[in-house]
């Protein structure tokens, strides 16, 4: 018999922020873990989406030339499961916005409770943050 399909009903969304930059793309002592509002997923779940911003208090965030590496954690070792190559996106400015992205996720992410993402980037941000927000789908 077939395993039954399995139904994402509850939305989660989770949060980070980075500044410094980190060379090694082993994810050891150097990832920054996703925080979730509310709660954490309580059954398996899937990321759906993940907005990347570059801020800052006053407008001009730069996050420099950088790759950002995306991590599956599961607290003891992280995992590369996605390099993304920013390029060197111009600063914001007053008039102009800062830089952001969005990264899909597809069905073939799905972890169980026990995993997180993480994230960390290769080079410390020239000016201000960046900050990740992450949508998922829980069962």
């Amino acid at each position: 018999m077939a395993a039954a399909i399995k139904y994402f009903d509850t939305a989660k969304v989770a949060h980070c922020r980075v500044t410094t930059g980190i060379l090694n793309t082993d994810g050891a002592g150097a990832s920054t873990d996703f925080t979730w509002y509310n709660s954490a997923p309580t059954g398996d779940w899937m990321p759906v989406k993940m907005i990347i911003s570059s801020t800052s208090a006053t407008g001009v965030g730069d996050p420099a030339d950088c790759l950002i590496h995306i991590f599956a954690d599961d607290a003891t070792t992280p995992r590369l499961i996605r390099t993304i190559d920013i390029g060197n996106p111009a600063a914001g400015t007053s008039i102009l916005p800062a830089f952001q992205t969005e990264v899909n996720f597809g069905p073939e992410f799905i972890f169980p409770t026990t995993m997180n993402l993480s994230v960390s980037v290769s080079v410390t941000t020239t000016a201000g943050n960046l900050d990740f927000v992450l949508f998922a789908q829980a069962a």
